[in-house]
């Protein structure tokens, strides 16, 4: 009879207990996916203010230097570089570059690609 009981009572620990099982599970995935998503998120917004400001770093540094004392270097690969000159001499240099931030999370279907703008004027 004790050991009847005492198995009755080990099944009802058992089927009604709270060690956690599923409930943690079904929490966890959305807490991954929503971590993930919100590290998209700011790994997008820095990566765009990092190639901005590249680009607009290799244009300023195109409007002081000019195009003859710029060697050809591995930042301006991939840079459209248009001079538009000026009336009153010099020029406005307007550089722009795609860029392709990589992929984190498993949200996102394609790679967040865009294209950045960079203006300086070149006095010479």
């Amino acid at each position: 009879m004790q050991v009847k009981q005492s198995l009755r009572v080990k099944a009802h620990e058992f089927l009604y207990g709270e060690n956690g099982t599923v409930e943690s599970a079904l929490v966890l995935i959305p807490t991954v996916l929503l971590f993930l998503s919100v590290l998209q998120i700011a790994a997008s917004v820095l990566g765009r203010g990092v190639a901005v400001n590249n680009l607009q770093g290799d244009i300023s540094r195109e409007a002081l230097l000019g195009s003859t004392s710029l060697s050809e270097s591995s930042d301006l690969v991939g840079t459209l570089i248009n001079r538009l000159p000026l009336p009153g001499g010099g020029s406005i240099i307007i550089g722009k570059r795609k860029s392709v931030l990589p992929k984190i999370s498993p949200l996102v279907l394609a790679n967040d690609s865009f294209n950045s703008t960079g203006i300086a004027v070149d006095e010479n």
